[in-house]
């Protein structure tokens, strides 16, 4: 009889949901403290005119995952379709390395990495490396490796590039048909100061004939360039990317661990008031681009005629308003110029004349992506994707932004100094 009552009682509650949901439903009563008056949810809903959500309402429902966005760019172009792995392990690096950003100061992982004893590490460039630069570099060769389809990496952080073969310790990791190169954490100097940073990548195909050499095969010049991209550390975590079909960016739901698709065939503007440029070095720059700068900053940038013609004076473009941001970061600068317009600059210096930035692991994926933004990318003299590269650590000066900066720089540079006097 007891048995008989229990299972009436149960059958009485409604089965269409649970208890949580059934409590989230109840109206909750608000008491204003200035008055008696008592509101409850829907009556707040009836004023403003909001459709309560029901509970099978699904969020982002209107949005694009990074994987199914990658799945259908790569079907239209069916000999890309062995890429998808490797998309999905960069997001799955970004979205880790992002998380370890998000923890700095709780897991102690600032301040620069140790070997052992009290020596510090410094890589191939001779720069220190920080502990999550060492970090991020390894989360991104494993699962890179662990893709299946990369046979070689090429880090800006070690000697020379890897064989997944080697990473793995593995064989059977050494058939995969793409290589990658990256820079696993940009900016990494602002690391301590929670600062913007990011990690840069580009996908080249493998050479189709002969054995394949990871030095050789990570040596093509960036117009070779399958896919490139670049994710931003910052306020939000941000993959921006191209697979020659324009550029994209995907925005990381921290909730429910997803890159959602925010912003679609970004073009960066024809010209904009952003300028980037570090200029503590500005002393030891070419002249031309030093006179650039100055005009720049002022606003009035000056237009060139046709050397060969008579009249080759330079003439004064109307004042435009300009604004300076450097972030210390390659990929936060850029990432403002995309949206903003304008230029970014890190020329060659007297005692440095092939200027900071690595040709293979920065400035290739950065021109590809800014290419297809209808921007342009430059060394001040040619195009950053048809410079050869003679070394995997090579440098070169950028400039890199909207076509009408990029391409007054290089009228300056052009011209004989007198003019610009």
């Amino acid at each position: 009889m007891i048995f008989l009552l229990i299972l009436s009682l149960i059958a009485s509650f409604p089965l269409k949901s649970d208890a949580f949901t059934d409590l989230m439903r109840r109206p909750i009563i608000r008491h204003s403290f200035t008055s008696k008056v008592v509101t409850t949810d829907k009556q707040i809903d009836q004023k403003v005119s909001i459709k309560p959500l029901s509970s099978n309402t699904v969020v982002n429902y209107d949005k694009k995952t990074f994987r199914r966005f990658a799945q259908v760019e790569l079907y239209r172009t069916s000999e890309l379709e062995k890429l998808f792995p490797n998309l999905c392990s960069l997001e799955k690096a970004c979205r880790d390395i992002s998380k370890l950003m998000r923890r700095i100061a709780t897991d102690s992982l600032s301040g620069n990495h140790q070997l052992l004893g009290s020596e510090q590490s410094v890589n191939i460039q001779g720069e220190t490396q920080k502990k999550l630069d060492v970090v991020a570099n390894r989360i991104l060769k494993i699962a890179l490796c662990c893709s299946g389809e990369v046979s070689v990496v090429a880090s800006e952080e070690e000697d020379i590039p890897c064989a997944c073969s080697e990473v793995t310790d593995n064989g059977a990791f050494s058939g995969g048909e793409y290589a990658v190169v990256f820079d696993p954490l940009d900016g990494s100097s602002n690391i301590d100061s929670g600062l913007p940073t990011g990690t840069i990548f580009g996908i080249y195909r493998n050479p189709r004939y002969g054995p394949i050499d990871p030095l050789t095969t990570s040596k093509q010049r960036g117009s070779e360039l399958l896919v490139s991209g670049y994710c931003l550390y910052s306020a939000s975590t941000h993959l921006v990317i191209t697979m020659r079909n324009g550029v994209h960016m995907f925005t990381l739901d921290d909730v429910n661990d997803e890159f959602y698709l925010t912003r679609s065939n970004i073009q960066v503007p024809s010209h904009g008031p952003v300028y980037s440029f570090n200029d503590v070095h500005e002393s030891k720059w070419h002249e031309g681009v030093g006179n650039f700068y100055r005009d720049l900053k002022s606003g009035h940038l000056k237009t060139f005629s046709d050397p060969s013609s008579d009249d080759g004076a330079p003439i004064k473009k109307k004042k435009a308003p300009r604004t300076s941001r450097y972030f210390g970061a390659l990929v936060a600068d850029v990432h403002n110029i995309l949206f903003h317009g304008g230029i970014y600059g890190y020329p060659g210096t007297t005692s440095s004349p092939k200027g900071k930035l690595r040709l293979l692991y920065e400035a290739n994926p950065i021109a590809l992506l800014m290419e297809q933004a209808n921007g342009m990318a430059t060394n001040g003299v040619q195009r950053i994707l048809d410079l050869p590269v003679k070394d995997i650590h090579d440098r070169t000066p950028l400039f890199v932004g909207s076509r009408d900066e990029v391409s007054s720089l290089a009228q300056y540079l052009q011209q004989p100094q007198k003019s610009l006097e």
